[in-house]
């Protein structure tokens, strides 16, 4: 079985069925072509950590280039936010140094008290 196929569940990636999480931080996310960067932004970068996946830091890649959140209204709340990922899901991939990592992606992401 190659492990590059195995889809990851919200609950496998967050701890959590809804797939909650804290994003840390915010940057936008461009476009490669052949393994080289573009000026295409296509998504935004929220790095989350997950409580209850044992504070695991990930960035979860969010279709668009409207962020819900920024840095700057991280700030504001004390530098993290309690948020909601619409259908994360993950898979793992070969980094060039030939470990495996994790890619997260989400439909939608929204902000929760």
């Amino acid at each position: 079985m190659n492990i590059s196929k195995i889809k990851l569940t919200p609950s496998q990636i967050s701890g959590n069925a809804e797939g909650t999480g804290i994003v840390l931080s915010v940057s936008n996310g461009f476009q490669y072509i052949d393994g080289k960067k573009t000026d295409s932004l296509t998504h935004i970068k929220y790095e989350t950590v997950f409580p209850e996946n044992n504070y695991e830091k990930t960035v979860v890649k969010v279709a668009g280039t409207k962020p819900v959140l920024t840095n700057e209204m991280l700030q504001q709340k004390a530098g993290k936010a309690n948020v909601r990922f619409k259908n994360l899901t993950g898979m793992f991939y070969r980094s060039n140094s030939g470990e495996y990592a994790l890619s997260a992606s989400a439909d939608g992401i929204e902000v929760i008290q």
